[in-house]
């Protein structure tokens, strides 16, 4: 490793502090950087300070459009305290300093990206805030002490004179850091807290910024994957020459679970990818379809066997002793991710040069949610070293946890090993559909006991489906008892008190389709399970549903606070106008507690969403507007899946292929959406995936109180919403 000084002659570079001792794995090279002396000694990301004054922070958060790089400039300008526009956010190379403690790996997902990240953001912007007013100190020979920090320059206001950053970078890089400096109390800060425009924005409305599949380099190919329809199924046998006739398709290259057609052009590779003659291996599942994967989930719901992470009292006792038991079955279909940008990768590989030491290098390009398994992956299919590989994050059209899987990037990689040049390999439409990685198809039969006053004594309840887990990491089932955290989410740590007596129990089904990280994964499913069958229970108790909630949550000021705020500010129980109808949700996940209040109408069977009240509590917050922006995807997301959409099964594939048959929601249904923010104090929360879960049920509860039917599948389209 280059020595410190010897390579900072122009430029302060500050390492972000590790939370743990985490094991360096061999990673490429960041761009130019020093053994830092953050906590424990590692090497480590870093906010770098030019001598021109400009600030970059190598980050370790992909930006998918959530505004996590904006919210990392916003707690860096505050910490060093120079201007936001001084700062410049940009994806880092996977290293330690970069990885989440616990797991050891750089990867965006479960709304990690703000609320692990800050505390070591401001401990790395202090500590380079530190040692420029130390180099300061230095110059003007005054007490480090009598230097205030401003606008990008360390000032003297007893003699007047001011040092900017660029001017001190050179002499503050040859400083020791400190491992714990002094950071700024929170109502020294003028930018974290505060709405600032999102940074991105600009490049993306003018067509500007570089997603994946905008990436071209000298003598690249364009591939297209041809893959198979029905899940699991492997490749039999093939023709290309009908892909060959194409005009610009240049060669087929088998790849993992496929082919790859590549051409001189996209639209040549995609038009060989249909052409190809593809024969592939049957399977035992090639007569599943709909219908069979709902019996297998609503067998598994009165199965005998079922992990039980969740056994308060004695469930059996409380339900013989009700006066009354409630029950319902609720069921949930697969969800595909959507994203605009179908899944791609570029790959380089750069080969060892003659009598060369070191091997071969690749460098991929990626709109990625996951560098260290792009790495790894790329490393094992080219066979060369995890430090052979340079990785680059480019911007992505739509995350939403797809892109935590990487099979595309070390598809990349062999076609371009096979092809001898640089190829960037896209999935198509179809293939984006079909593939699986799928939220679960989901099941949960519920009970609740009520004593004769109406009180809930007791709950029970029984999910069962796919364990997304068990896709995502599944060396974690070599214990036998393991639980999937997603199987139960939001569930076995609600914040809810059910009596005497509280059950909760997964029934694992294991079906072809891969199942994955889905925005607010099991907490999308339970959101409308658990908080629609609360509504009948309140019925059944002859309560206000709100009345319910309170009472179950009598023991939880904040949460308390959170639910009576999305009910005061959507005008529970004021008169409405004709035909207008309200329902309510409460759920915790991620960190953040989140209530919605849903105003509806339905003309003639159709659903009319008019308004979404919010009321949302992350703990703290870094830029509000980034808050409210992300409740207005969550509950528009949440709309779409809860009116329109499915993956259905037929033969063992999906049926849907594009957005034709695969609906989204239209901007003509988005609604109003109006939040209000809730800065508790209580630890940074998430904020990307908290809105979702209570959006479907607070509107299925509206529909209730329009109609008196109950909504206990989705989505909504082909069910009956005329009054019962």
């Amino acid at each position: 490793m280059l020595d410190r000084r010897a390579l900072l002659q122009s430029a302060l570079l500050v390492p972000l502090m590790a939370e743990a001792a985490m094991a360096q794995a061999p990673a490429a090279p960041p761009p130019p950087t020093i053994t830092g002396s953050g906590a424990n000694g590692t090497l480590s990301g870093f906010l770098r300070i030019g001598t021109d004054g400009r600030v970059t922070l190598f980050t370790t958060t992909s930006e998918l459009g959530q505004g996590t790089h904006t919210a990392h400039a916003q707690i860096v300008a505050d910490e060093l305290g120079c201007a936001l526009e001084s700062v410049t956010v940009t994806v880092g190379q996977p290293e330690p300093a970069l990885r989440l403690a616990g797991v050891n790996e750089m990867y965006t997902g479960a709304s990690f990206g703000i609320r692990q990240w800050a505390p070591r953001l401001r401990r790395g912007a202090a500590a380079a805030r530190t040692v420029l007013v130390q180099a300061a100190a230095e110059r003007l020979g005054v007490p480090a002490e009598s230097l205030t920090v401003a606008e990008g320059r360390v000032v003297h206001a007893a003699s007047n004179r001011a040092l900017t950053f660029g001017e001190l970078a050179e002499a503050a890089a040859r400083l020791p850091l400190p491992e714990m400096p002094a950071m700024k109390p929170a109502a020294e800060r003028r930018i974290s807290g505060s709405s600032a425009p999102r940074a991105d924005i600009p490049a993306k409305t003018r067509g500007a910024a570089t997603y994946g599949v905008d990436v071209r380099l000298p003598g690249m190919l364009f591939a297209v994957a041809r893959l198979p329809e029905v899940f699991g199924a492997e490749l039999e046998s093939f023709d290309a020459a009908p892909a060959l006739a194409i005009p610009g398709v240049v060669q087929v290259v088998p790849i993992p679970r496929g082919l790859a057609v590549a051409a001189t052009t996209t639209w040549a590779a995609m038009r060989g990818a249909e052409a190809l003659v593809v024969r592939w291996k049957a399977t035992p599942h090639d007569d599943l379809d709909s219908a069979g994967v709902s019996a297998r989930l609503r067998a598994a719901l009165d199965q005998p066997q079922a992990q039980r992470p969740r056994n308060d009292g004695d469930w059996e006792a409380v339900r013989a002793a009700a006066s009354r038991v409630v029950s319902a079955t609720y069921e949930v279909p697969y969800l595909a991710h959507a994203p605009m940008e179908t899944e791609n990768a570029t790959v380089r590989i750069v080969p060892a040069a003659p009598g060369g030491q070191g091997g071969d290098r690749a460098e991929v390009w990626a709109p990625t949610q996951h560098q260290d398994w792009c790495v790894r992956d790329v490393a094992a299919a080219l066979n060369i070293p995890p430090a052979n590989v340079t990785m680059h994050t480019t911007y992505a059209g739509g995350g939403f946890g797809r892109r935590l899987h990487v099979e595309v990037v070390a598809q990349a990689a062999h076609a371009a090993r096979a092809l001898g040049r640089p190829v960037q390999l896209i999935w198509s439409r179809g293939d984006e559909f079909a593939q699986g990685y799928y939220r679960p198809a989901f099941a949960a039969k519920m009970e609740a006991a009520l004593d004769a006053a109406g009180r809930v004594t007791g709950f029970n309840i029984r999910g069962a489906g796919g364990s997304v887990m068990y896709d995502y990491r599944p060396w974690l089932f070599r214990n036998p008892n393991f639980v999937d955290p997603f199987a139960l989410q939001s569930v076995t740590d609600t914040r809810y008190r059910f009596g005497q007596a509280f059950r909760a129990e997964y029934a694992r089904v294991d079906l072809p389709p891969k199942v994955w990280l889905w925005r607010s994964v099991g907490s999308s499913q339970y959101g409308f399970f658990v908080e629609s069958f609360l509504d009948e229970v309140a019925a059944a108790a002859n309560k206000d549903p709100l009345t319910l909630r309170r009472e179950l949550l009598a023991h939880d000021a904040r949460a308390l606070a959170v639910l009576n705020l999305a009910a005061e500010k959507g005008g529970w129980g004021t008169p409405l106008p004709p035909g207008r109808h309200r329902g309510i949700a409460y759920m915790e996940a991620y960190g953040s507690l989140c209530a919605e209040v849903a105003e509806i109408s339905i003309t003639r069977g159709e659903l009319t969403v008019h308004k979404v009240t919010v009321a949302y509590d992350c703990g703290d917050v870094i830029n509000p507007d980034t808050v409210a922006a992300q409740m207005q995807g969550s509950v528009v997301w949440a709309l779409s899946a809860m009116k329109h959409e499915a993956v259905t099964l037929k033969q063992g594939r999906a049926e849907q292929r594009n957005f034709d048959s695969y609906r989204i929601a239209r901007i003509s249904e988005a609604p109003v959406v109006e939040t209000h923010i809730i800065r508790s104090g209580q630890p940074l929360g998430g904020v990307g995936e908290p809105g979702v879960p209570p959006l479907a049920p607070a509107v299925c509860n509206a529909i209730f109180a329009a109609t008196g039917k109950r909504i206990r599948q989705l989505p909504l389209a082909g069910q009956d919403l005329s009054r019962a």
